[in-house]
């Protein structure tokens, strides 16, 4: 596996007008091309650590797999990615395709995100990466971190795909904003809830809500703003 920092030296300006060099620790950023079949698919700049769950998820979020079976196998050369396809109709689906709802304790909220935002010692020493975790019954089950919030939420399901982990009854942590974009890979992963740290854009509600998601926003302290579906979060006061 890749190094996902690198130690190396830099140089500070001070108002004083010194500048000084010293050593500091930076995320590494690597670029990989990938090919599927033996035919050059696209390249991807990622944080180089489980870029097979990122690529497994990415294919999936992209529409070219339903499942883990669907891969014959990852190659991975150097900076060069090489996937095989085998397409599999009896690849497995989520529960047989029954479909499952989800609540959860308004306190589950506050206590997983401050849980979340501690699991990456990358975000910690270089503020550089985003991080994505999965939670269940009040823990935490899976976290990665990329340079890229999208890169993040694939290698997630991409764990979840290898895994054969059913997302519908999980609660989906960002430390990023919840955009059009996220709220999509959301949705093709099964997730009911999502929670972020950050903001939520106009486009990203509107599509949580035509598509039932509970989307969370703004979740900091013992506070957080939901945008949809509020009817999943439950609290201590009953009406």
């Amino acid at each position: 596996m890749k190094k996902d920092l690198i130690r190396d030296l830099i140089y500070r300006y001070f108002p004083d007008g010194r500048i000084e060099g010293f050593e500091d620790v930076m995320i590494v950023e690597e670029a990989f091309d990938i090919f599927l079949d033996g035919k050059y698919y696209k390249s991807i700049a990622c944080t180089p650590s489980f870029v097979d769950e990122l690529l497994i998820g990415h294919l999936a979020q992209d529409g070219k797999i339903n499942g883990i079976e669907d891969i014959g196998g990852i190659e991975l050369n150097d900076n060069e990615v090489y996937i095989e396809l085998c397409r599999n109709e009896s690849a497995w689906k989520q529960e047989d395709g029954k479909i499952k709802d989800i609540s959860c304790p308004a306190g589950d909220i506050v206590d997983l995100m401050q849980i979340h935002l501690k699991s990456s010692d990358l975000h910690r020493l270089t503020g550089g990466v985003h991080v994505m975790s999965l939670a269940y019954e009040g823990q935490l089950i899976i976290s990665r971190e990329d340079i890229g919030r999208h890169n993040a939420v694939d290698k997630v399901f991409g764990y979840c795909l290898k895994n054969k982990i059913d997302c519908q009854d999980k609660i989906f942590f960002s430390s990023g904003r919840l955009t059009y974009d996220i709220i999509l890979k959301i949705i093709n992963m099964g997730v009911k809830i999502v929670v972020s740290r950050a903001a939520v854009s106009s486009k990203a509600r509107e599509l949580a809500l035509q598509s039932g998601i509970t989307a969370i926003g703004f979740a900091r302290g013992d506070r957080f703003n939901i945008y949809s579906c509020p009817q999943r979060i439950i609290t201590g006061n009953s009406r």
